[in-house]
């Protein structure tokens, strides 16, 4: 069992390695990562970046998209007189127009313009520098702007499986020539960067020797969007710039001071509703991919970036999670072990919550509480099962254990000395703690015993088999039922820690035709005179229960007997049995059973009045053991 432990152990070290570096949960971890963005505190952008939006007022009050080059030119002009740093333009200038010379023209007098191009990526067109091969360009810059502009950017991004953009590539390759993204390659001109001095790493990109950016190892970015759209970078309209500038030249007072654009990053990008450079990000369902590029520029500029880990520390940290599930299912009962588990995966989650808000650490959360769940869930079966088989086996030396507690017992049927008896006995479990005893003695005498022994199950049965070979032998020392009683509390008080046993004994002397009795502690038995209409209580208890105090004694009690007359001996189960209101079935009802079925044979009366708890009862569990012994008197007896 110990080297089947070790094998199932390594083996959900193998499956959690491998569900690890296949990243089949990458689904479910991209919508932990969503969770992750929208509850991490918020964070402020860089200042020098700013969006210049072409918004739905913007298209209203200039015309549909594309808009005329000539307003690009008047934007380009009314920047670069208010000093801006960088204008970069997250649109596609593909398609030649009449006014592409004048347009070039304010491009290249400005030297701070950046334009943007897009591309068709391979599938699975990664390369061995960890670029992506483009196959064809969906949007090159028109030749006339391509010489003019001071850097192009490639503005492609990855959309997920859901619908929602979360990296782009660093680099794609068309050609012979690379092309960075557009934010990247503005934030690398910004810092004044060369962008030959690169050196690739499997998890980062170095260049000018002291600046890195992580990335993932199929040469992606995530993409650090610092918050929602409408809270993060500072928005400009479009056409109020314009305004603007054309205001401050007619020598009216603008409404927006111009300077604001000094020494800022510009980017300028389409954000009208239902147009195609919208997109779902973590955070919004919809996102202008503009503010991508300011998103990968900011988190440049601020040394703010998404850093995934790697995926043999992924391994360790998971299988770490794994062993210590384990170690807590396998120490703890299963309460303690939820609870342990349900801490494991709350402080894990709290944990990586904070090296994600914090450190920028993005940690693999929803396999690890995955992996907390199943440990938990496989471990609560496995117990179960060997509890089950362990309840099984008990079983089977219970019904051993209760085989041998009944070949202790005489027959349940006897039929002597003029004297019919019929017993009954019904474990509440397996064994019993009641036990009873019919016992021949000299002459024409025969004793009837009946016990019960404090509580139930195991413990009560061993006692009664030390009880009832007790009264075996005592019985044989004495005719004198008090004096029997005393005899058998002598032999129990020293062995019964603290437990004790009820008990009642007749002697019926049938040649004579009388009983005399002793009780201790157990109820009175049920007298059904022939003589009498109503039955009768009789025999109460004379002295404490055996084995409680050895200084007890017990007082006899003497009656005739008449044909017909029947003694019904039985342990409290009977009348403490309760059906599902919680009722119990009582002295009343016993009695009322007994007296309607007086004129019945003992084996009838035996198995009516069985009939009738069990009715009463129902499907309500059996409370307690249940025994009982009913004696008819036919008649006196010579031997």
């Amino acid at each position: 069992m110990k080297h089947l432990g070790v094998v199932i152990v390594l083996g959900g070290l193998l499956c959690v390695a491998a569900l690890t570096l296949s990243r089949v949960c990458e689904p479910q971890e991209l919508a932990v990562y969503d969770w992750l963005m929208r509850t991490r505190p918020s964070s402020p952008t860089h200042p020098d970046i700013v969006i210049i939006e072409i918004s739905d007022d913007t298209l209203k009050s200039l015309g549909r998209w594309p808009l005329p080059r000539q307003f690009h030119i008047t934007l380009i002009k009314a920047l670069t007189e208010s000093g801006a740093r960088m204008i970069v333009f997250d649109a596609l200038f593909s398609e030649p127009q009449g006014i592409d010379a004048e347009f070039a023209s304010a491009i290249k007098e400005s030297g701070r313009v950046y334009l943007a191009s897009a591309f068709r990526i391979k599938p699975g067109g990664l390369n061995s520098d960890r670029t992506h091969e483009a196959d064809e360009i969906l949007g090159a810059v028109s030749e006339p702007l391509k010489s003019a502009a001071a850097g192009i950017g490639q503005v492609n991004i990855f959309v997920d499986g859901d619908g929602k953009a979360r990296r782009v590539p660093l680099w794609v390759r068309h050609g012979n020539r690379l092309w960075p993204s557009l934010g990247f390659l503005a934030a690398v001109e910004c810092l004044g960067y060369s962008q030959e001095k690169i050196i690739w790493r499997s998890d980062k990109v170095i260049f000018n020797d002291n600046k890195s950016i992580p990335i993932e190892p199929k040469g992606v970015l995530w993409v650090n969007y610092p918050g929602q759209w409408v809270n993060t970078f500072r928005h400009f309209s479009y056409v109020d710039v314009l305004k603007a500038y054309v205001a401050g030249k007619s020598g009216a007072q603008p409404w927006l001071d111009m300077s604001v654009f000094k020494d800022k990053i510009c980017f300028v990008g389409l954000t009208a509703a239902g147009t195609s450079d919208l997109r779902a990000t973590p955070l919004d369902t919809i996102y202008p991919m503009v503010g991508a590029q300011a998103s990968i520029c900011d988190s440049i500029l601020r040394e703010a970036f998404i850093k995934r880990i790697s995926p043999w520390v992924k391994v360790l940290l998971h299988s770490a999670i794994l062993l210590f599930a384990l170690m807590i299912c396998l120490k703890c009962a299963p309460l303690a072990a939820l609870i342990g588990c349900g801490a494991l995966a709350l402080g894990y989650s709290a944990a990586g919550w904070l090296i994600f808000s914090y450190r920028g650490i993005l940690p693999d959360m929803f396999l690890p509480l995955i992996v907390v769940g199943i440990v938990y869930v496989v471990i609560l079966f496995r117990n179960f099962f060997n509890e089950a088989r362990k309840r099984q086996l008990l079983e089977k030396e219970l019904e051993i254990a209760s085989a041998i507690q009944r070949s202790f017992l005489p027959p349940d049927a006897s039929y002597a000395y003029g004297v019919e008896i019929r017993a009954m006995l019904e474990p509440a479990k397996f064994v019993a703690g009641d036990f009873y005893d019919i016992i021949a003695l000299e002459g024409s005498r025969l004793g009837v015993f009946i016990g019960d022994v404090c509580g139930k199950g195991v413990s009560a049965a061993l006692i009664m088999a030390q009880a009832i070979s007790f009264l075996r032998v005592v019985s044989q020392q004495s005719l004198c039922p008090a004096e029997v009683l005393k005899l058998l509390n002598t032999r129990l008080e020293g062995i019964l820690n603290g437990r004790f046993v009820t008990g009642q004994y007749i002697i019926i002397d049938a040649k004579e035709g009388i009983w005399e009795g002793a009780c201790a502690g157990h109820p009175p038995l049920i007298l059904l005179d022939s003589a009498k209409d109503l039955p009768e209580e009789f025999l109460p208890a004379s002295g404490p229960p055996l084995g409680i105090t050895g200084t007890a004694s017990y007082a006899a009690v003497k009656r005739r007997l008449k044909a017909g007359d029947k003694i019904f001996m039985y342990t409290d189960g009977w009348t403490e049995g309760r059906n599902r209101k919680g009722e119990e079935f009582g002295v009343r009802r016993l009695k009322e059973a007994l007296f309607s079925l007086r004129n019945e044979s003992v084996p009838v009366i035996m198995s009516s009045i069985a009939a009738r708890r069990s009715a009463f009862e129902g499907n309500a569990p059996q409370h307690d053991d249940l025994t009982a012994i009913l004696v008819e008197f036919k008649g006196t007896q010579d031997k």
